[in-house]
């Protein structure tokens, strides 16, 4: 006996809607992309990324909000190579990529640098990080903060040499109202700036997020 016609109409939806979720870009399989690992700065907290994180969810991006274990940059760039390793091997053990806000850039910048991090991740991208460190920075203690001081031996390393190693992607953001906003390091693929921002808004600023996704999606912002 022939299937019904009712029958045929139900095997072909079931037909559509499995094949729907192979498509890339469908609900069900996503655009899964890297994982991406937000890095908030000095006396910062995660929930900044609050925003940034849900439009990179959204986007495909499988996204982690450290919560730094205080402001110095050796230990927070251990603890950034901790999640890193826990995200890739909650996705595939494939490459991460960085998106560090202030100080947070720093901390970022020394795991790529120092700890074997730029064998595992594609992208680089900091917000209002001061490159080259930030002068009343020099008034607190090393552990609190003074790494930042330009004349550090942790600034002064970390742009000896190579500050931006291969294979990685670098992009430095700034708002016009950064006081850091000219540093410049060498082998940075984009740098971009943005007016009116301030500082402490910028992981939750509409133009911000825009830029990570487009750097993110190797477009320069602009």
């Amino acid at each position: 006996m022939p299937p019904r016609p009712h029958r045929i109409r139900s095997l072909l939806i079931i037909a559509v809607a499995l094949l729907g979720g192979l498509c890339p870009g469908s609900p069900a399989q996503g655009a899964q992309r890297e994982p991406v690992i937000l890095v908030h700065g000095w006396n910062g907290s995660p929930t900044e990324f609050a925003q940034m994180q849900t439009a990179l969810e959204q986007a495909g991006y499988p996204t982690y909000a450290i919560d730094l274990p205080g402001e110095e940059n050796l230990a927070n760039a251990r603890a950034i190579a901790d999640l890193v390793e826990q995200a890739r091997g909650e996705h595939g053990g494939g490459k991460v990529s960085l998106v560090g806000h202030s100080m947070g850039g720093l901390s970022a910048r020394y795991y790529l640098k120092s700890l074997g991090g730029a064998a595992k991740t594609l992208s680089y991208i900091s917000m209002g990080t001061g490159q080259l460190g930030y002068w009343p920075a020099c008034l607190l203690p090393a552990g609190q903060g003074g790494q930042m001081c330009p004349t550090s031996s942790f600034i002064t390393q970390l742009n000896s040499g190579d500050p931006t190693p291969d294979p990685v992607r670098y992009t430095l953001l700034t708002s016009s109202l950064d006081e850091t906003r000219n540093d410049v390091i060498a082998g940075v693929w984009c740098r971009a700036e943005f007016a009116g921002v301030a500082h402490a808004d910028e992981p939750a600023s509409p133009v911000f997020i825009d830029a990570v996704l487009s750097a993110l999606d190797g477009r320069c912002p602009s």
